[in-house]
């Protein structure tokens, strides 16, 4: 049985996330017009170029503001990208398993 909303910090259960990505899945593809207005940009695409076209309901400066921040991290992937590490080093994070707790007598 899955947790009552509300408790454990306010969680979204994994059956509640995946009723709510059905629904939400049904609903663009009942609505054709939805549909057509979501194209997917492959990563190629975005990191080549400048974007096509400007977003649909969007003022002039916010489409700045975009294109700013687009820019900005293309770059900062770019310089990510390319720094080369060194071969062999140490992992930066060592898996412990956490103790199972133990149950009282």
């Amino acid at each position: 049985m899955s947790t009552r909303r509300g408790t454990r910090g306010d969680r979204l259960s994994r059956r509640r996330f995946v009723s709510l990505l059905a629904a939400s899945s049904a609903a663009v593809l009942a609505n054709p017009a939805v549909a057509a207005k979501v194209v997917p940009v492959s990563r190629r695409k975005a990191a080549a170029g400048p974007a096509a076209k400007p977003l649909l309901g969007v003022g002039a400066a916010d489409q700045k503001e975009f294109e700013r921040q687009r820019a900005n991290t293309v770059g900062a992937l770019k310089v990510i990208r390319d720094y080369k590490l060194p071969p062999g080093g140490d992992l930066p994070v060592v898996f412990r398993p956490l103790p199972t707790p133990r149950r009282g007598r």
